[in-house]
């Protein structure tokens, strides 16, 4: 990848980001939505460059987030609809993630270097679990082991599981790619976690905006995490 083109990417993808932002400060719904939605596809072309250094469960986990943000931002035929095929991708996307993170480790090895750290890490997450699904609850429209609670319920797992997958990637690895992948999930994680209070107990301004300022961040992350990959590669060329 040359310089000047890694730039350009660059440039778009922070021009993108404020226009998200400020339309959302200024109730641009459809100027901020069009900018977010072309953020992930962006990202998407710039990791593509490295032709023969792309990661199938890697690349999997871009595409499905980017679709699932286009469906959960356009209605196509009804809401509901939309709402189970965002998930459909986006359940896609952390599961390809948790894989690649899988694939990375040894997990014999795994377990026999961080039993301790596993267990808190079992610990919490049972606790973080309980805490978002009485957040779940408190939306009134939605009964108790239903599909879609069950549903909700499985979502929940698996972002918890994300950040707990990223951060033992970490620990086994000791590498600043992995690094800047854990640090990119938890912002993730967090986001998600704000979009939660959003969507089933208040939906005020600053919760979508938190959720799209820890989103970015957390993009920013995968961007240098992409970045940092293609350096080591010296696939940058002076």
């Amino acid at each position: 990848m040359k310089l000047n083109k890694y730039k350009t990417v660059t440039f778009v993808l922070v021009i993108l980001v404020v226009i998200s932002l400020f339309g959302n400060l200024f109730q641009n719904n459809i100027l901020s939505e069009i900018a977010w939605v072309l953020i992930l596809p962006t990202l998407i072309y710039f990791y593509s460059i490295k032709k023969k250094h792309k990661n199938v469960f890697f690349t999997v986990f871009l595409i499905g987030f980017a679709i699932s943000e286009f469906f959960k931002m356009w209605i196509f035929t009804s809401e509901l609809f939309n709402h189970y095929i965002s998930y459909v991708f986006i359940m896609t996307a952390y599961c390809s993630l948790i894989t690649f993170f899988l694939k990375g480790m040894d997990a014999k090895r795994l377990i026999k270097k961080f039993k301790f750290h596993i267990f808190i890490l079992i610990t919490f997450n049972l606790y973080i679990l309980y805490t978002l699904n009485q957040m779940i609850l408190q939306d009134d429209s939605l009964e108790v082991f239903t599909f879609l609670f069950f549903l909700e319920v499985f979502y929940n797992l698996l972002i918890l599981s994300i950040l707990s997958m990223s951060l033992l990637y970490y620990l086994y690895t000791e590498t600043k790619q992995a690094l800047l992948l854990f640090l990119a999930c938890v912002c993730i994680v967090f986001s998600e976690m704000i979009q939660v209070a959003y969507y089933f107990i208040t939906e005020e301004i600053f919760l979508k905006i938190g959720y799209i300022v820890l989103m970015a961040i957390g993009f920013s992350f995968i961007y240098f995490y992409i970045l940092l990959d293609i350096k080591s590669k010296s696939l940058i060329k002076q």
